[in-house]
């Protein structure tokens, strides 16, 4: 599977992902994290019909395979039973979750850190900050997101 990873930068020859997602990051990996996602909730359902201890166990770790490329694209898998993920972000200066969720068309909706998916949000694009200005509000740097 081709990698988006190469649009964000590179350090020392190797592609880096965003700390911190726009939603139009979020979005640019969204097919990546959907097939991962359902790859994931198959296995699910396949390891929860099995008996046999040992298919078992090779689900399990196919299913930890899966989870870890979630990991690695920068995702939190929050319900693997409706395919819930968040991705990290910064809001106006305070980090909140970007919100996906299996069959959703794109991310569209935020939390704050604490909220979970009842305190969804609709999401502002211009509210959110990339990497270099998000740490710079996190850190105190800069106050407020400049007008571009």
């Amino acid at each position: 599977m081709e990698s988006s990873y190469s649009s964000y930068g590179d350090v020392g020859g190797e592609s880096t992902l965003p700390i911190f997602f726009t939603p139009k990051q979020a979005n640019e990996f969204l097919p990546q994290v959907k097939e991962t996602v359902e790859r994931s909730i198959a296995i699910k359902k396949e390891a929860d019909a099995l008996k046999d201890e040992a298919e078992m166990a090779d689900a399990m770790e196919r299913l930890g395979g899966e989870i870890q490329k979630l990991e690695e694209l920068g995702c939190v898998l929050k319900d693997l039973n409706i395919g819930l993920l968040d991705f990290p972000a910064v809001r106006l200066g305070t980090r909140v979750w970007l919100c996906w969720k299996l069959g959703e068309e794109n991310v569209a909706f935020w939390h704050d850190l604490h909220e979970g998916y009842a305190g969804r949000k609709m999401v502002n694009e211009k509210e959110f900050y990339e990497d270099d200005l998000a740490i710079k509000s996190l850190t105190g740097e800069v106050i407020s997101k400049p007008n571009t």
